[in-house]
């Protein structure tokens, strides 16, 4: 007996490109995201009225800006900032790649590959979070 070899495809071959326009008159963006660094994950696509775009999907860029590592709150407000109608980059979630952004961090990547450059976008997005503290012990008791 003699198994086939199929090679899986990166991550990086599924990212998909859209546009994502105000709906109606009411000029309502046509995606609401859920998810975040202040969650533990990457932030994803939780409905998309405007078609385009399917639930589910992390979102890696929008309008050009790298979200992955950024708070729910922030991903909102690029989102919000960016001139219509807004470009996303997302991923499907998968085996490599899922939403929870603490195992894909904890993997260990190839220095200079795509996964070892996205794992640094989302270290730099996640410090700039991160409020630095004095420890003394002096001040615990």
């Amino acid at each position: 007996m003699s198994k086939t070899a199929t090679k899986k495809q990166h991550w990086r071959s599924k990212v998909q490109d859209s546009f994502v326009p105000l709906l109606g008159t009411s000029g309502e963006l046509g995606i609401s995201v859920g998810g975040g660094a202040d969650y533990g994950e990457f932030p994803f696509v939780t409905s998309a009225p405007g078609g385009g775009l399917t639930v589910g999907d992390i979102i890696l860029e929008i309008g050009g800006t790298p979200v992955l590592g950024m708070t729910l709150g922030d991903v909102r407000g690029v989102l919000n900032s960016c001139p219509h109608p807004v470009r996303i980059k997302t991923v499907p979630p998968g085996s490599l790649f899922g939403k929870d952004l603490r195992l894909f961090l904890s993997k260990c990547c190839t220095p200079g590959s795509v996964d070892s450059q996205l794992q640094q976008v989302i270290r730099e997005n996640l410090y700039l979070r991160a409020v630095p503290c004095e420890y003394n012990e002096k001040t615990l008791w």
